[in-house]
């Protein structure tokens, strides 16, 4: 077992060389020219770039007959680049949260199955929270991923639970029950924002708003990470607006509008997809 992943490791990194050969001066090499790059005998690097070609990693010129980068790095890329969009537009809101709010910002993203924190403001009273820049969380667990859950379709849900039929208790308060997390999604959806109390992290509060692009869809979640002691339910009106704010400018500045007056917690695209989704889950019921 040990020595089959070796092997694949081995495999791997070959792989990831084979495509390091490509840049901007050598957009289309041969076989050859790679196997003297890498060292490697050339029925070997025939095997590699056959793997690659059928993962849509290369593509081989058919006049030519050399190799160029294929159509699934520039998916990839186009992924990459939507992130680093997606961060660069917030961050001057995510700083001006956090300045108004005197709190830690997170912004998070879906991923699989999880939640993924690209970007983090701190503030000078550092508290100790699990979401770090790159860290990811369940879905179920804290405002920051529910506001995220909340906005998926019923069958992702149904799916997330099916895999993963035991949910993670973090502390006393993490909601692992299938039917009150479903209950408490459909809270967040209907009020616009989601609140959660010492579900992961002891002592610590936080409120997450949804961030929706140009089609109304939702693509990350906008939340602030308090002590207790601070974000106390005197303070939970102010700051719930504050969030809800600045997720509203981020969403605009991602090319969203309002084309129906009076709603303020999302564009209307996405507030009537919300209430179809309420339709139908209080249809269930």
């Amino acid at each position: 077992m040990l020595e089959s992943s070796r092997k694949f490791l081995t495999s791997l990194h070959k792989g990831l060389d084979i495509l390091c050969c490509f840049d901007f001066t050598r957009t289309c090499l041969s076989a050859q020219e790679i196997s003297d790059r890498l060292d490697l005998p050339l029925s070997t690097t025939y095997k590699y770039l056959e793997s690659l070609q059928e993962k849509g990693f290369l593509v081989r010129n058919r006049e030519t007959k050399n190799y160029e980068l294929g159509l699934m790095l520039f998916r990839l890329g186009n992924v990459t680049g939507s992130r680093m969009k997606l961060v660069n537009i917030a961050l001057p809101h995510m700083k001006a949260l956090s300045a108004g709010s005197g709190e830690t910002v997170l912004l998070t993203v879906i991923s699989g199955r999880e939640v993924v924190c690209v970007e983090r403001v701190e503030t000078d009273g550092r508290i100790r929270v699990s979401l770090e820049r790159g860290s990811s969380l369940p879905l179920h667990a804290g405002a920051s991923s529910k506001i995220l859950l909340a906005y998926q379709e019923e069958s992702f849900l149904d799916a997330l639970l099916c895999e993963h039929p035991s949910l993670v208790k973090f502390t006393e308060r993490t909601v692992i029950d299938p039917v009150l997390l479903k209950q408490e999604l459909l809270t967040i959806r209907r009020q616009g924002f989601a609140f959660s109390d010492q579900e992961v992290d002891v002592g610590v509060r936080a409120l997450g708003s949804a961030v929706f692009n140009h089609r109304a869809e939702v693509v990350a979640g906008l939340s602030i990470a308090a002590p207790g002691e601070r974000m106390n339910d005197d303070a939970l009106p102010g700051l719930i607006r504050l969030v809800r704010e600045a997720a509203e400018k981020v969403s605009r500045d991602l090319g969203y509008g309002y084309d129906e007056p009076g709603l303020r917690s999302g564009p209307a695209r996405a507030v009537r997809r919300r209430r179809r989704m309420d339709e139908r889950e209080a249809g269930h019921r």
